[in-house]
């Protein structure tokens, strides 16, 4: 929320941006107090080299249906001593705290300082915006601070872990099926874990590292690097023509039009992921660091099936997407096209190609063709060249069939509606009679 929701509005509160010290032990203070209503209280660890704060952040859980229940936001601000707050979203609430009028531990400021960070600012009472997220579950609570840990760390990673088919999102991770992921992005990705642990282990970055702030943006990048799927293409590099948009962005070859636009407004609105493309990824072409390649997608792919045992969802996500797919061609492109179009009343014809489809799609036995030899293959993908000689050669036959089937169709109708003109109020003898 950025420390600016109760900024507004008929009645604002002065938030101004916290100075460091001020930040650590108001925090401090409110996990003490958050600790007596959740058993998991957490604020994900800060990004490098911030001057000020707009906001503290907490994740918590509480295996206490009671807490977790509607009522959390009436404990947390009784137990935070809170003046004022604002929900927009069910989980997660705002809440507007007086900013510290005690003198703060030693926070290595000169005296004067110090009295700066307490108390009011120019007559007007200063209040900290404390945002607390609620949690479903203990696995969730464990996966959302890890997800926001580093601040923008993420989105140096998930630029550098997307090319190779890898994605991570605010549940887990996942691999993308090349085959899938530009006509159904859902359906595309396979789940593989949402055990932050096994993430790093996975990615190449040293879990107990993680587990430690980064004085410097600098720090970060390099951490960032030591993942394996981190390397950075030389100039003299050259894949040839054709190269997909994911190749082209392995190995940091980025560019203000190569990136998508969500990485294009990071550029804008986030220091460390602009200072990332724009000094670091060029600094190490440059010196030639991370300049071996070690893996490709389809290592990647090899890789999560091996880790994860995820090849036979894989294989099952992608057949079913091809069954899906060819069902939606084969009507349009191969059964209607197969059927002569001249010299054919336009209603045979129809009758023609929606009994062919019948039978050949929904394996429809009434018309009493059955197909000479197998029009699936084992995988239950349509042999598309058995499909058209069995058109070919039974379209009449099945048209025919389709047609006396429509007329006696159309004869029962018309005797009903005359046996309903001749009826009193239309209503059928036999039906007068039952009544």
């Amino acid at each position: 929320m950025g420390g600016q929701i109760f900024a507004g509005g008929p009645d604002p509160l002065y938030t101004p941006r916290m100075p460091p010290a001020v930040y650590q032990h108001v925090k401090a203070a409110c996990h003490a107090k958050l600790k007596r209503v959740f058993e998991h209280v957490a604020t994900p660890i800060e990004g490098p080299e911030k001057a000020d704060f707009g906001d503290i952040d907490f994740l918590v859980y509480s295996c206490d249906a009671d807490v977790q229940g509607t009522d959390w936001q009436d404990f947390v601000y009784a137990a935070l001593g809170a003046e004022r707050r604002f929900s927009q979203q069910k989980p997660a609430c705002a809440f507007a705290i007086p900013w510290p009028t005690e003198a703060l531990p030693e926070s290595g400021d000169v005296e004067d300082v110090q009295q700066e960070l307490v108390g009011p600012a120019l007559g007007r009472d200063r209040y900290i915006q404390v945002d607390v997220h609620v949690c479903e579950s203990l696995d969730t609570f464990r996966w959302s601070v890890f997800k926001h840990d580093h601040g923008d760390l993420w989105n140096l990673l998930g630029s550098t872990i997307r090319p190779y088919g890898l994605t991570i999102d605010h549940e887990a991770l996942y691999v993308r099926i090349a085959e899938i992921e530009k006509l159904d992005k859902k359906k595309a990705k396979v789940f593989l874990t949402s055990d932050p642990e096994t993430v790093l282990q996975f990615l190449g970055l040293d879990p107990e590292r993680w587990r430690q702030p980064f004085a410097t943006m600098q720090d970060t990048y390099e951490y960032t690097a030591t993942s394996r799927f981190f390397w950075v293409k030389p100039d003299s590099a050259d894949d040839g023509p054709g190269g997909s948009d994911d190749e082209q962005r392995i190995g940091g070859e980025f560019t203000r039009k190569n990136l998508k636009s969500n990485d294009r407004q990071r550029m804008d609105k986030r220091p460390m992921f602009s200072r990332w493309i724009n000094e670091f990824i060029p600094t190490c072409r440059e010196q030639r660091r991370y300049a071996e390649r070690t893996m490709d997608r389809d290592g990647a792919l090899e890789d999560t099936f091996e880790q994860f045992g995820v090849r036979e969802t894989h294989d099952a996500r992608i057949l079913e997407f091809r069954k899906k797919r060819q069902a939606e061609a084969l009507w349009k492109e191969v059964i209607k096209p197969a059927v002569p179009t001249e010299g054919i009343e336009p209603m045979f014809r129809g009758c023609a190609t929606n009994g062919l489809k019948k039978i050949i799609m929904q394996d429809d036995e009434s018309f009493g063709v059955v197909p000479d030899e197998p029009l699936r293959d084992k995988d239950g993908l349509f042999d598309e060249d058995a499909v058209r000689r069995f058109v070919k050669a039974h379209w009449k036959e099945v048209g025919g069939i389709g047609f006396q089937r429509n007329h006696e169709r159309f004869l029962e109708k018309k005797a009903k509606q005359n046996k309903e003109e001749a009826t009193p109020n239309g209503v059928a003898e036999n039906e007068v009679c039952e009544k």
